[in-house]
């Protein structure tokens, strides 16, 4: 198709929300070099994202109030000017499927995109058939690991969540002294650094008997006094830097519906670092870790304790599976492998 086609991303945030960021944003070179035309609609503009993370929830639920009634707006606007719409995840989360289907039906071609699992919001409510429904009309769905295959229907196609390698330089990889504390890191958001309580009573065990340091990226989260902990606020100047200069990441996750669908963009940041990772056993953690080789799956508390030591004690271990981590994400996760992909499945699937 040699016209230009223009496409419409309604996506849950602005390019400051890490997901649409991640998902949409990064890959407008690459759709217009491929001649497609992106324009962004975010749902939550950026007031919405500040008190988000300030933790305002009275603010917060004001501006959200807000931004639904600016898209609904948009939308019977604007429903029908484009030649396709990709929408992240569903276009007003929470409603009634019926509010999504009056847009729907009115748009020219729509596909969705998840890198969470949004059905699991509804599961136990009247709504729970909301997103099946969704994407079983949209012309195609993209999703960040192959779980999603086995539990909806529709032209499902697999999108994994990819990061530009160009931007994670691998800082003193190998080089650190032998008598250095290793860093242990985990990076996230408010939302998110719950899950660092799952291993907290392991961390605090092997505080007893080893010597690390653990590094919070975007929390501020307590942990136990045992534990030698440095919070270090989020920078994307300086993110890649700090993930870089650790020893250890770290994606320790509940087992729950939800997680089922997560698409362990944690252990791709990690490893694009060159650093070794441990995470637990889920659909996405494990196809994108190489259980052994390029870091370990943790299935138990156990395997928690036992794999974090064996890190730990064996620098040359975790140094040669941080540089085999690294030659994975470059030959699969990166937007140098999937930008013109991306732009293909749009054009191949109108």
């Amino acid at each position: 198709m040699d016209n230009k086609i223009n496409v419409l991303f309604l996506t849950k945030y602005s390019e400051k929300g890490a997901s649409s960021r991640y998902r949409f944003y990064n890959y407008k070179p690459y759709l217009n070099k491929n001649n497609i035309t992106a324009t962004y609609q975010p749902l939550f503009g950026d007031r919405y994202l500040t008190h988000l993370y300030k933790g305002n929830p009275i603010r917060k639920a004001l501006f959200a109030i807000y931004y639904i009634i600016k898209r609904f707006v948009f939308l019977l606007l604007n429903a029908n000017k484009y030649n396709h719409v990709v929408i992240e995840a569903e276009l007003f989360p929470h409603f009634d499927f019926k509010l999504d289907y009056f847009f729907l039906k009115r748009l020219k071609s729509f596909s969705l995109d998840f890198d969470d699992n949004i059905s699991a919001n509804y599961q136990n409510t009247s709504q729970k058939d909301k997103i099946p429904r969704m994407m079983e009309l949209a012309k195609f769905v993209t999703v960040g690991n192959h779980w999603y295959f086995t539990e909806f229907k529709g032209n499902l196609i697999y999108l994994p969540t990819v990061i530009d390698i160009e931007k994670y330089p691998q800082y003193n990889l190998g080089s650190k002294h032998e008598d250095d504390i290793p860093t242990i890191v985990w990076i996230g958001s408010l939302s998110t650094q719950k899950y660092i309580l799952l291993i907290s009573d392991v961390l605090e065990k092997i505080a007893v008997q080893t010597r690390f340091k653990l590094k919070i990226i975007g929390g501020n989260i307590s942990v136990p006094p045992g534990i030698h902990v440095e919070y270090v606020k989020w920078d994307k100047e300086t993110e890649n830097q700090e993930l870089a200069m650790s020893d250890i990441g770290i994606m320790p996750l509940e087992k729950t519906y939800w997680e089922m669908g997560k698409c362990g963009f944690k252990l791709i940041q990690y490893m694009a670092s060159g650093i070794s990772v441990i995470a637990t056993g889920l659909p996405a953690n494990k196809e994108i870790v190489q259980n052994g080789i390029s870091g370990f799956i943790a299935d138990d508390m156990k395997d928690w304790e036992e794999k974090l030591v064996r890190l730990l004690t064996d620098r040359k271990q975790r140094n040669g599976m941080g540089a085999q981590g690294r030659l994975e994400i470059e030959k699969r996760y990166t937007y140098q492998v999937w930008g013109d992909k991306y732009s293909d499945i749009i054009k191949s699937n109108l």
